[in-house]
């Protein structure tokens, strides 16, 4: 068994690849979409990812990006690493902790100071994310309601389905509202052009847009199927805007289930509670950090990250 990077795997692995991805998270990432990320993006690291290979076969795999992130002290940029899975043949071997000590070594090396990580607690790997110096500083709240849309406030502002034009205004509106907040609160610049461009971010079903005077004055981030609807991520200029935008996700699920997740929830606070939702203030998916400087207890590792404060900004979008 070697471990190698993604420019070392030809393309005749991408059927073995695609086995460990899909089995762990449903998707998969095809090389179009990772070379587009690659030529317009500083997000991917240079070496995409670290992954196992056993007898020319795909066993386990780590992708790592790179991203700016605000913690009370200065903005820095930070590792994220996403994917980590292994083959269920290969399950309880140390594989995914060897993959992550080589990524580990490659970010220090290249002057990145911490990294972080989506898991849940509920699976095996969380144990090991802890045992190598990750600790929990963000479980995402979520709001759900049953039942009919509420009526909608009077106001200025109309929304309306997404459309590929609107990234930039995404992107400054997104900008605006994460001033003087900590965590994922910059964003590179062109993000969301570049996810319309590779079919990440599909406007016309994914996003509600909210227009005075002829300008976007905020937007919202949806996920649909018939039978719910999720927003993680809402971004409004006013509280107005906000109802507004809240009134229409709730809307676009009709007498379906809508849930409002992450940032969304810590932003209105008490507000869902008014409208009839119930409300949890965590989950199973968890924000694990780690600083590469030494190991901290749980209590120190969310001061220096910044996420024990209200100043904290975490949206659905901010996942990895």
């Amino acid at each position: 068994m070697k471990l190698v990077t993604y420019d070392e795997l030809p393309e005749s692995s991408d059927s073995g690849r695609a086995v460990v991805q899909m089995a762990a998270f449903g998707g998969f990432p095809p090389r179009r979409t990772i070379e587009a990320w690659r030529r317009r993006s500083s997000r991917i690291a240079d070496y995409v990812g670290v992954f196992a290979v056993d007898r020319g076969e795909v066993v386990g795999q780590a992708f790592v990006e790179r991203f700016p992130y605000t913690f009370p002290h200065a903005t820095e940029t930070i590792a994220g690493i996403a994917g980590v899975a292994t083959r269920l043949d290969r399950a309880r071997t140390g594989l995914a902790r060897k993959i992550l000590v080589e990524i580990h070594r490659r970010e220090r090396e290249a002057g990145i100071a911490y990294a972080t990580l989506w898991t849940n607690r509920s699976w095996g790997a969380h144990r090991l994310y802890d045992d190598l110096g990750y600790r929990d500083i963000y479980v995402p709240p979520m709001a759900v309601r049953v039942g009919p849309p509420a009526r909608q406030p009077r106001a200025r502002s109309r929304v309306r389905p997404g459309r590929p034009d609107d990234a930039e205004a995404m992107d400054e509106l997104h900008d605006r509202f994460g001033a003087a907040r900590w965590g994922f609160a910059h964003r590179e610049h062109g993000i969301n052009r570049l996810a319309v461009r590779t079919r990440e971010l599909r406007p016309k079903e994914q996003v509600l847009v909210a227009v005075a005077d002829g300008r976007p004055v905020g937007y919202a981030t949806v996920d649909s199927t018939p039978f719910r609807t999720h927003c993680g991520e809402l971004v409004a200029s006013s509280e107005r805007v906000r109802d507004r935008l809240v009134s229409a996700v709730e809307a676009r699920a009709g007498t379906g289930v809508v849930a409002f997740r992450d940032g969304v929830v810590d932003t209105m606070g008490a507000r869902f509670l008014r409208r009839g939702y119930a409300v949890a203030t965590a989950g199973w998916v968890v924000l694990m950090g780690m600083p590469f400087s030494g190991p901290r207890n749980r209590a120190a590792v969310l001061r220096e990250f910044g996420a024990d404060s209200a100043k904290f900004l975490c949206f659905s979008g901010d996942r990895f």
